[in-house]
């Protein structure tokens, strides 16, 4: 299993064309420090939170988990 970081999180709200208030307030927390928090590896969003982001951005779990492996592909080129 695969666990989501900071940078994911920025991933998917940049690809979404989201900001860090669209995604504080999607996910329910009070300021979007908090959201960027999370994009700095400050702290995790819970699961719901999550989805709720994931939803927002117009991904489900088939498109993320595809996501994900293209950014892990991308970054695992950069490190070669």
């Amino acid at each position: 299993m695969r666990t989501i970081t900071g940078s994911d999180l920025r991933a998917m709200r940049n690809l979404a064309g989201k900001t860090t208030q669209e995604m504080a307030e999607v996910a329910g927390v009070r300021t979007r420090k908090t959201y960027e928090n999370w994009e700095k590896n400050v702290g995790i969003p819970n699961v719901n939170q999550f989805f709720l982001m994931v939803n927002a951005c117009g991904l489900n779990a088939e498109t993320m988990s595809h996501f994900l492996m293209f950014k892990d592909q991308q970054k695992h080129k950069l490190n070669a």
